[in-house]
């Protein structure tokens, strides 16, 4: 009887003395299918991989490789699937990680009975099979496009690789349990990078209560995932919030969730199809998202355990973890340290009277919170908050409720009852409604007050900066549309000379104290009769900053001219302190801003409060307290009184030299020469 291995069949034909010709057609057909197992898509009950051959199969695209493969310094033989076009050998799932194979003498192939199997040569007992009932001399094996390397009999698939993962999820894995035959698709961690045998890792979904992903170290959790919200797992960060590395693929995946009386998984889809991206467990004990980047190296996208808080009871029973407070762990409202002075935190109820928590109990909103473990839950569905709320006060052991979908509010909600375990604060967490008594309502109450006088200082503090940088242009426009629609009732004859009068008067208002003029020039124009105002040269010249190049706008056919930006401020703020003088503050507010956003009210407030802020004696200014009271509160607010809006001057010293024009302060002391 001839040998099957190929190499030996060649041997044995020559051996016989058959004639040449007949020689020749077998070894052309003998190593035409040899050769074929180099490549092949297919495998029947007639072929077969050998590993001293380096046979293979790949699927129909290219993607995926099955064969043969030594483990980073092992060498140990095993079968295992790979990315065939990618340029590090990333396996993701192993057949014989149990039991690997000392040499090269490794076969895979379809058994006698019909299975899977690797098979050492010249030994009859496979060390690896898929064992199932599969009718003999009917099956073939077919590794797809996803990755998933299928037994088929009779146009049925008998068993799948996707069914029996190892410590990877490929893209369209179905990552669950299925309740009515009992299959379990976990993960299980490789022992070292060295050993794909199974390590002391595992995740899966624990089926009790509310569906969610546990990971375990030796069958004790480390890690819970919480439960699905409609969009992610409540304990899990969005994939598309991490951009290092993934500018142009944020949201690169559709997560499925499906959770019915016989089967719970979740599996996932990558948008682009030309995008590799899996979910390995270390042998580490991390759940992590990988994806291939352009620089032809993974990328870690998430990373499960995340920080301290994520360790499953960090912080013990009814306690709540923040990763961002010092120390780490708090008891939740209505529960209180059991021994002060031991370093694990161990919380109990304050007080239990009777069922619930006594006579004015009610609940506290939590926000941003990972959910409690919910193997102690109850889901009620098509049940409103408020109906949950009130279906929780039926229970004396009930502890707390949520709406379970982040996107649907009053869909579905849950409930606990008994012990809270493993609450963190998370940023990307949910509103739980913890049960508690009247003192902690009236401590919440208190603690909301507080809560929202800061929310409202905030707000006001962002009208305050952002208002006026929105409007500041058009405030100074209307003040002086204002101006010149005043001035041009009075004399509607003299547009021209009227406007010219305007912008002296405005300039002369402003910088009053750079003026030299009459009293009786200064009367007059307080009385609306306004004459043409001159200016000293030194005022000139601190306007214009010793006539700099850098304020200079051009020339005219009298000569060059200067812009003065230096006292605009100042301009406007005296303007805008007429208008509030002369009521028109709302006025101009109402027909220009209310149109454009909803702060008309917050934009005249902040004017009076801006306007006392800069009162001239510091006892008509508030303190910083007195301005958040003002801008978060309703209160009526002081009348402000005119500033200075300028600069001040100091009059020369009595022994100064007549004629001599200078500008003093307590910086710099500037002389003007005459030329």
């Amino acid at each position: 009887m001839l040998d099957a291995h190929p190499r030996n069949t060649v041997q044995n034909l020559i051996f016989m003395g058959c004639n040449r010709a007949l020689c020749i057609s077998v070894l052309f057909v003998t190593f035409d299918l040899f050769g074929s197992q180099h490549a092949l898509e297919t495998i029947t009950g007639t072929q077969f991989i050998a590993d001293d051959e380096n046979g293979s199969l790949v699927s129909s695209d290219g993607n995926f490789k099955l064969g043969f493969f030594s483990p980073a310094k092992s060498q140990a033989r095993y079968v295992g699937i790979w990315f065939n076009k990618i340029s590090e050998q990333t396996v993701v799932w192993v057949a014989n990680r149990e039991t690997p194979i000392r040499n090269s003498s490794g076969i895979f192939k379809i058994g006698g009975d019909g299975n899977l199997a690797v098979f050492c040569f010249n030994q009859s007992s496979p060390l690896w099979s898929t064992n199932v009932s599969v009718p003999a001399q009917t099956s073939a094996a077919k590794l797809l496009n996803s990755g998933n390397l299928v037994l088929v009999a009779k146009e049925t698939i008998m068993w799948q690789s996707f069914d029996y993962p190892t410590d990877t999820l490929l893209a369209g894995m179905k990552f669950g349990c299925n309740r009515k035959t009992g299959l379990n698709r976990i993960l299980t961690s490789w022992k070292s990078i060295d050993d794909p045998m199974p390590g002391e890792f595992s995740s899966g979904f624990d089926p009790h209560g509310i569906p969610q992903i546990f990971l375990y170290k030796n069958s004790v959790p480390r890690w819970r995932s919480g439960i699905w919200n409609g969009r992610i797992l409540n304990g899990m960060l969005d994939v598309g919030s991490h951009k290092d590395y993934l500018s142009d693929q944020i949201d690169f995946v559709n997560v499925t969730f499906v959770s019915k009386d016989n089967e719970i998984y979740i599996k996932f889809a990558p948008k682009n199809v030309d995008v590799f991206s899996i979910v390995v467990l270390e042998s580490m004990g991390f759940l992590n998202r990988l994806i291939w980047h352009e620089s032809q190296r993974w990328v870690k996208v998430q990373v499960t355990p995340e920080d301290m808080c994520d360790e499953y009871m960090r912080c013990g029973t009814n306690a709540i973890c923040n990763e961002d407070a010092f120390p780490h762990c708090a008891c939740l409202p209505g529960f209180e340290r059991l021994y002060p002075q031991d370093w694990y935190l161990k919380c109990q109820e304050t007080r239990k009277e009777g069922c619930g928590k006594g006579d004015g109990e009610g609940f506290v909103r939590l926000e941003g919170v990972k959910f409690p473990d919910a193997r102690n839950s109850i889901l009620y569905s098509n049940m409103s908050l408020e109906e949950c709320e009130r279906e929780c006060l039926k229970s004396c052991n009930c502890t707390g409720y949520a709406n379970v979908y982040v996107d649907e509010m009053g869909r579905d909600c849950i409930a606990w009852y008994g012990e809270l375990r493993d609450t963190r604060h998370f940023k990307s967490g949910q509103d739980f409604y913890l049960r508690v008594g009247a003192v902690e309502l009236a401590a919440d109450a208190q603690k909301n007050t507080k809560v929202h006088v800061k929310f409202a200082a905030t707000k006001s503090t962002l009208v305050f900066i952002i208002v006026p940088l929105v409007v500041e242009t058009l405030l100074a426009a209307l003040c002086f549309y204002y101006f010149w629609r005043r001035n041009a009732k009075r004399n509607k004859g003299k547009k021209k000379q009227q406007r010219r009068q305007m912008l002296l008067f405005d300039s002369e208002r402003s910088l009053s104290n750079y003026r030299v003029s009459s009293n009786a020039n200064s009367s007059a124009s307080e009385s609306g009769n306004i004459e043409i105002t001159f200016f000293e040269l030194n005022t000139v010249i601190a306007a214009t900053e010793n006539f700099s190049s850098a304020n200079k706008l051009g020339r005219g056919g009298f000569g060059p001219v200067f812009k003065v930006i230096n006292y605009f401020l100042f301009v406007l703020k005296f303007l805008i302190w007429e208008l509030w003088r002369d009521n028109k503050a709302p006025e101009i507010v109402d027909s220009c801003i209310s149109n454009l956003c909803p702060v008309h009210d917050e934009v005249l407030r902040c004017i009076q409060v801006g306007l006392l802020c800069v009162q001239d004696d510091a006892r008509d200014r508030p303190t910083m307290s007195t301005v958040v009271f003002m801008l978060c509160n309703e209160a009526t607010l002081a009348c402000p009184k005119q500033s200075t809006f300028s600069f001040r001057r100091r009059n020369a010293p009595e022994s100064s030299a007549k004629g001599t024009n200078c500008s003093a302060n307590e910086v710099t002391i500037t002389t003007l020469n005459a030329r």
